[in-house]
């Protein structure tokens, strides 16, 4: 089923090492969450009480957000430019290689930028606030959210018709997780309707996850609730894949 992956994944990680001699794609994606960690972290610091401190707490929802911001993203940009400006993504379809293994393939090099990126992120946050090395839920989390937003990518990089589009998908899904889902303060000081819907999003299983530190009924649940969601993703950038037409 998802035999040939490699292949694309291959050609996927050749295109971003290509790319990373530019250092405007270097730190394009690492820009937003570390100006965040920064100011916050030190505008703020101690002065937010928050269990285990503010510093780490914060650094953990930046973690979260670079997975979600790169994983997306940059993915979606690159299947977008692949079809609008570089007319070369039918040239993958008429490859031998299954659509499952083809969306498998580009999902997984956007997840290895993701948590390349999410490096970066917490190298700094060690350095500069000494962070403590993630648990392994956090880890696990990390992981499944890189490859969902990715996939997600996919199959919005072949939905949409023009940047515009994709501005709106950031605006109106994207951006309000990224400041509604935990990272910045708990969910639980949401008014209750808006907290009712916010701890199933993604990014908020993500933040839990992040936090805990070992796998306990809680978290158990909350990682299957992501894996499921992943899976969800990974089939509809399928469906896209499927369902993809040139003209």
């Amino acid at each position: 089923m998802l035999r040939g992956f490699s292949a694309v994944f291959y050609r996927e990680m050749q295109m971003l090492i290509s790319r990373i001699g530019g250092l405007g794609y270097l730190f394009s994606g690492l820009l937003f969450p570390m100006i965040y960690l920064l100011a916050f972290g030190w505008g703020l610091g101690d002065r937010v009480a928050v269990a285990g401190g503010y510093f780490a707490y914060l650094a953990k929802g930046m973690l979260a957000i670079t997975v979600m911001m790169n994983g997306f993203q940059q993915t979606a940009l690159s299947v977008s430019a692949a079809r609008f400006y570089y007319r070369n993504f039918s040239t993958l379809r008429l490859s031998p290689i299954s659509d499952s293994a083809l969306v498998f393939g580009i999902a997984l090099a956007g997840t290895v930028r993701a948590l390349a990126a999410a490096a970066v992120i917490f190298l700094t946050a060690r350095l500069f606030f000494g962070l403590e090395i993630l648990s392994l839920p956090g880890l696990g989390g990390l992981v499944l959210t890189a490859f969902a937003f990715a996939a997600f990518g996919v199959a919005v990089g072949l939905s949409i018709k023009g940047q515009e589009q994709f501005s709106i998908i950031i605006n109106f899904f994207i951006t309000p997780m990224t400041f509604f889902c935990g990272s910045f303060f708990p969910v639980a000081n949401l008014p209750e309707a808006v907290r009712q819907v916010v701890q199933f999003l993604p990014l908020s299983l993500t933040n839990q996850l992040l936090r805990a530190d070992s796998f306990g009924e809680s978290s158990l649940w909350e990682a299957g609730l992501l894996l499921a969601i992943t899976l969800c993703t990974y089939a509809y950038g399928v469906y896209r894949v499927h369902g993809y037409r040139e003209f």
